[in-house]
């Protein structure tokens, strides 16, 4: 019996640990608008040219934003074309806001245990070990968040070729809050939420959680 209680108290400081060793998820906010007027925002299997972003300060970052973004467009089953024989231009932009720090009150258990004894049989095969309820308390924690967010623009491709004029026809927002402030892995999950609701009117904000271990985060993660 005491080995019984040994073995899932370990079992319980074990898995404590292994809990504590796996990668949070990302969640994100992602809102997507069409034109009222328009009967579908973007055609299925239309041609898309991912139109650079000439004001980024760190233009390789962005040159790999656009090189994931025209996979995510692949995957979708729209054709990555030149410049000159787009039904659609995709423009992009992202960035991450001022650190903020936060103090919420997080949770401590305690769980009590002892040992005891059957009469007349000290420490011997009628000793057990039992648990009890512990209590809780609350001690401050600290932790600096970062906005990270993402913008999609799509316009109508022969306005724009011809005459310069920007007709969007979509619009999708990404928004995610948290301790990581590498842009350039955090836009992965900012990317792959999007392009769930990509062409889509959402009609209010949509909450998806994004796992780093997730098959597509690691498919972007690995463009470099």
């Amino acid at each position: 019996m005491m080995k019984k209680y040994f073995l899932i108290i370990l079992g319980v400081v074990i898995g404590s640990g292994l809990c504590g060793c796996v990668a949070a998820s990302y969640q994100v906010q992602v809102n997507g608008y069409t034109d009222p007027g328009a009967e579908v925002a973007v055609l299925p299997g239309a041609a898309i040219f991912v139109i650079d972003n000439k004001e980024a300060q760190n233009p390789l970052l962005a040159k790999e934003i656009k090189t994931k973004i025209n996979k995510l467009l692949d995957k979708k089953g729209y054709q990555v074309v030149p410049f000159e024989k787009a039904d659609y231009y995709l423009l992009f932009t992202y960035g991450i806001g001022q650190p903020q720090r936060v103090t919420q009150n997080i949770p401590d258990y305690s769980v009590g245990w002892g040992m005891g004894m059957g009469m007349g049989c000290p420490m011997g095969p009628n000793s057990y070990m039992f648990l009890w309820p512990g209590f809780v308390t609350y001690a401050p924690y600290a932790e600096t968040l970062y906005d990270r967010w993402l913008l999609l623009n799509v316009i109508a491709g022969k306005p724009y070729r011809e005459k310069g004029q920007f007709q969007t026809v979509w619009v999708g927002e990404a928004r995610s809050t948290g301790p990581s402030a590498d842009l350039r892995v955090v836009i992965n999950s900012l990317l792959i939420a999007t392009f769930e609701q990509f062409g889509k009117n959402t009609g209010k904000a949509v909450s998806t959680d994004i796992n780093p271990q997730d098959p597509r985060f690691k498919e972007l993660e690995a463009i470099k």
